[in-house]
């Protein structure tokens, strides 16, 4: 059972005791992203991201601050998506206060050294080379831009050459200062550590930290208008699409029967389109379906890598598929496997510290709340089957299809004859 606490300062703080693990894992979420920048910066919170692993005020460089953690067995880590940055730090219990020690100086007082972003502007553009190069991730960039054009969730969260290039430190220390505030903080920590004892080493370490406020999100209404599609011409092999389709907030009524209907969908090998495309076609070795939420939106998306010559056939039966579920109920059989495989799937993935500290903290500061297992449990179990057909009615509609291929086509033509339902 977790216990949430709320600092003086704004930090809301997630203790879970699990008595028979020997680790302690802690995740902070800050509730940034690449939606809070603006285009001239775009880019800058994963580069904050990146310039707080090159030294802090007590442990002053990157060789620090990584045999830090590494001499104890550690594991120190970050991410930065479209509306949180996470920090992370996985240790054996016993040394928890080391890495709470490191983590707190590290997000309190980096140092924003000239020299490192110049040596680490260079690194991010290696990153960015590296995605472009890979077809499979490089659509996703793609479809978003169709789906958001110049909006913040269609940017990429790395941002572009030109703006990582042209990012000078001031910018990074103004948005830094603006976002890395209290209030903004979500700190998930999940050990064999009584509660009480967490709580007092993370409120001696972050307990002074003045509070100040927190800046809000740029909304992003969904696109109108004919389907659109974004193609890039390579010498590839294979060609990859990624058909996208207006999805739902993480707070939508209908989130639970979109979990199952993607689950029925694409999400296992024995879904609708993987045994359409893959099984009886043969169109595809890869091919699934995803569904992500933010704040006010969200968007449903099909991926899938095929022989080019093969792309429009493969292209119909996934619309097809799309098609059927919005067309014809599920059966109750198909229902009950999908809900049994969600929640089987839920619980095995909390079965460590780190992946419960995620669950908590994730569900915290980007929900506001936190569902238990056994209520998630509960809102499965009780969706229905006209719940998965009125939600496939909402969202697979012509207007809100857009589609991203990487591959060796000169023309979009034919493939846009197919992009309707």
């Amino acid at each position: 059972m977790y216990e949430r606490v709320t600092l003086p300062n704004g930090i809301r703080l997630l203790t879970e005791r699990v008595m028979h693990v020997r680790s302690a894992s802690v995740l902070c979420y800050f509730g940034v992203g690449s939606r809070y920048e603006h285009d001239a910066v775009a880019g800058i919170a994963h580069l904050i991201e990146h310039m707080l692993f090159k030294g802090s005020a007590r442990y002053p460089t990157a060789q620090r601050i990584s045999e830090t953690i590494e001499s104890v067995g550690g594991v120190l880590d970050a991410e930065t998506g479209k509306e949180s940055t996470i920090y992370s730090v996985k240790v054996v219990s016993r040394h928890f206060d080391l890495a709470m020690d490191l983590l707190a100086d590290m997000l309190r007082r980096p140092r924003f050294e000239r020299a490192e972003l110049e040596r680490e502007r260079r690194v991010i553009l290696e990153e960015l080379g590296m995605y472009h190069d890979s077809p499979q991730d490089w659509v996703s960039v793609l479809a978003e831009e169709a789906f958001w054009p110049g909006m913040p969730l269609g940017r990429e969260v790395v941002g572009t050459r030109e703006s990582v290039a042209a990012m000078p430190l001031e910018a990074l220390t103004a948005f830094y200062a603006a976002h890395y505030v209290p209030g903004n903080l979500v700190v998930s920590i999940v050990s064999d550590l009584p509660h009480e004892r967490v709580a007092e080493t993370v409120e001696r370490l972050l307990g002074d930290w003045a509070p100040a406020a927190v800046p809000s999100w740029t909304p992003c209404p969904p696109p109108s208008g004919p389907p659109r599609i974004q193609l890039e011409r390579r010498k590839t092999e294979q060609s990859n699409l990624l058909l996208l389709t207006l999805g739902l907030a993480r707070t939508d009524p209908d989130h639970y029967p979109l979990v199952l209907l993607n689950t029925i969908l694409g999400d296992s090998m024995s879904s609708r389109l993987f045994m359409e495309v893959r099984e009886k076609r043969g169109l595809a070795y890869d091919v699934g379906s995803s569904a992500i939420g933010y704040h006010e939106t969200g968007t449903f998306g099909v991926s899938a890598g095929v022989e080019p010559a093969r792309l429009p056939e493969a292209l119909g039966a996934i619309l097809g598929e799309l098609r059927r579920m919005r067309e014809t109920p599920v059966s109750a059989e198909e229902l009950t496997r999908a809900r049994e495989y969600t929640k089987g799937r839920l619980a095995l993935g909390l079965e460590d510290t780190f992946s419960v500290a995620s669950w908590l903290g994730g569900q915290e500061a980007l929900l506001g709340k936190i569902e238990e297992v056994d209520e998630v449990l509960a809102k499965l179990d009780a969706v229905t089957v006209e719940d998965i057909q009125r939600t496939a009615e909402r969202l697979f509609r012509d207007e809100w299809l857009r589609l991203a291929v990487i591959g060796p086509h000169r023309s979009a033509d034919d493939l846009r004859k197919l992009l309707t339902f």
